[in-house]
């Protein structure tokens, strides 16, 4: 099968790469781009929110999707191609031969693996690669930025699996450096009160979200109080990290807090200079993932690529451009209240917000609010005549239900679509069946 699959890629006379628009589909497509490049293929490139059904009847050329694909496998038609994905598969078979098609399909579901913590989409894609194209090994920092950016690191607070495989790989070749430090999102790409003033896994309740606390506790730890909105947590030495962390871990103590969150495995690009925004590859994922919300996909497969320059400074722009958007939607949040059915707490912003941020939405209200007991949150937005809508789950339900398996169920029964993770999935829906898929979400919860 994979002589087959590989085959199909390497002879392909026109290769249509189709990825998800997030930070993993991101880099998948660029693994994508380098395979392309290196074997001299004529290729086109489209980064979608959800496949559409043009996507899905085919056509000329031979089709590559990457990090989406297999959650609507069953309605494909007359594609011949190969699905490189990590999502719940709708066919769990590895050769689709039915409906017209020829597809090859690797998953690690098909496997009996986790999707949404052994393997990403870009792991998958880089590890099929491997298969036909040795020099492949020379972009193996960009599956681990794309694993980071799923969150694949979160649960044990490092990667494993398939996806820890890679980080060793590119460890091994020099081009990743892994390192035991704080998990903290900013590491490389925020000043040091902002990474603590927002820190959440582990939170600190005593400065979460509080600027006047975190400045009180730098300044105690020998940090100039004008200095502290500028430098970064890279910047400090190694006897520096060790004391703060020490006093994080002895609040998170006081607090009840799990202070063993603090410090895991974090992912630094070797050859990226510490002045680097990009030296973390959580600050990387975040970086190429705002490019694609933005609309300008092309820019991070460009930053993926070893491009810098001008395709730095564009990413720079267009991230500051989606923080704005994160600002405005966060305040928009602030002003909206939840409508708690059942089980499900749902946000229906409309117009309001922008359709490809929903996903972000729904993350930061499991994240950052105290939910009381089992819910699944929804947050949704226009989209055409449609409802974009993204799920995620609060802490008791973690591991205990499949959200994917419902979205895909709920959407269905309305007339959508739907797919995802364990814990975040999502779905496209009528616009006027809003009611009737809450209620369905609940009946399949046993709400």
């Amino acid at each position: 099968m994979i002589s087959e699959a590989s085959q199909l890629i390497m002879t392909a006379k026109k290769l249509k790469i189709y990825s998800h628009h997030d930070a993993d589909g991101i880099a998948s497509a660029a693994i994508s781009v380098f395979v392309a490049k290196k074997l001299g293929l004529n290729y086109d490139v489209t980064i979608r929110n959800q496949l559409t059904e043009s996507d899905l009847r085919g056509g000329d050329g031979v089709y590559w999707f990457n990090d989406l694909g297999s959650a609507r496998a069953n309605e494909m038609r007359n594609i011949t191609g190969v699905i490189t994905d990590h999502h719940n598969p709708s066919i769990m078979d590895t050769h689709i031969d039915m409906d017209g098609n020829n597809i090859y399909q690797f998953n690690p579901h098909l496997e009996g693996l986790d999707g949404s913590i052994s393997q990403s989409g870009s792991t998958t894609t880089f590890l099929f690669s491997m298969n036909f194209l040795q020099e492949v090994v020379a972009a193996s920092h960009i599956p681990v930025i794309g694993s980071v950016g799923d969150l694949h690191d979160k649960k044990y607070c490092r990667l494993v699996d398939a996806d820890r495989e890679v980080a060793l790989l590119a460890s091994n070749m020099k081009i990743i450096d892994i390192r035991q430090d704080i998990r903290y999102f900013g590491r490389s790409s925020k000043s040091i009160s902002y990474m603590l003033r927002f820190g959440s896994d582990p939170r600190i309740n005593a400065m979460y979200d509080n600027p006047a606390a975190v400045a009180n506790f730098l300044e105690s730890h020998g940090l100039e109080r004008k200095k502290i909105n500028s430098i970064r947590w890279i910047d400090l030495d190694e006897e520096q990290r060790t004391e703060i962390l020490n006093s994080l871990k002895s609040l998170l103590e006081k607090e009840g807090g799990d202070p063993s969150r603090l410090v895991g495995e974090v992912y630094e690009i070797t050859n990226e200079p510490s002045s680097s925004p990009i030296k973390d590859a959580r600050d990387f994922s975040s970086l190429i993932n705002a490019t694609s919300r933005k609309g300008r996909p092309e820019v991070g497969i460009q930053l993926c690529l070893f491009q810098r320059g001008k395709v730095m400074e564009e990413a720079l722009q267009l991230y500051s451009t989606h923080s704005e958007s994160l600002r405005q939607a966060s305040r928009l949040l602030d002003e909206t209240e939840g409508r708690e059915v059942g089980k499900v707490i749902y946000y229906d912003f409309g117009d309001s917000l922008e359709n490809n941020i929903t996903g972000t939405i729904a993350t930061r209200i499991v994240t950052h609010r105290r939910l009381r007991g089992a819910h699944v949150v929804i947050v949704m937005a226009n989209l055409d005549n449609n409802k974009k809508v993204s799920g995620r789950i609060s802490n008791e339900f973690y591991e205990k239900i499949d959200l994917s398996l419902i979205m895909r169920e709920a959407a269905k029964r309305v007339g959508g679509n739907g797919g995802g993770h364990r814990n975040a999935a999502g779905a496209v829906i009528p616009a006027g069946r809003v009611e009737e898929f809450i209620n369905e979400v609940n009946g399949l919860l046993g709400a």
